[in-house]
């Protein structure tokens, strides 16, 4: 991994699309674990494109989430769009056993 700094800006470059979901996962794992450590809930919103896949995943196998206080949402919601239609459950196939709290 190679970073870059520019005043506030910190950049991380990675040399795999892999390598990289898996810290994103880890940023925002520790970022969740953080939030429930002071409040009684975290709101989250998520992206489920598949640019999402890698982070996503690393982010799911994280220990010490309790993700039943844990409110996601999906940030790629379609208006109107029937209950059971593919493109409304991205993210729920994702989370899989933790589907309940999406």
């Amino acid at each position: 991994m190679k970073k870059i700094t520019k005043d506030l800006l910190s950049v991380e470059i990675y040399d795999t699309r892999a390598e990289m979901g898996k810290a994103a996962g880890a940023l925002a794992a520790k970022r969740v674990k953080e939030i429930l450590a002071v409040k009684e809930e975290a709101n989250v919103i998520f992206a489920a494109a598949p640019s999402q896949n890698e982070m996503l995943a690393a982010l799911i196998e994280a220990d010490g989430i309790d993700w039943g206080r844990v409110n996601a949402f999906h940030m790629d919601e379609y208006i109107g769009l029937d209950a059971a239609a593919i493109k409304r459950n991205g993210l729920v196939a994702r989370f899989g056993r933790h589907r309940d709290n999406i």
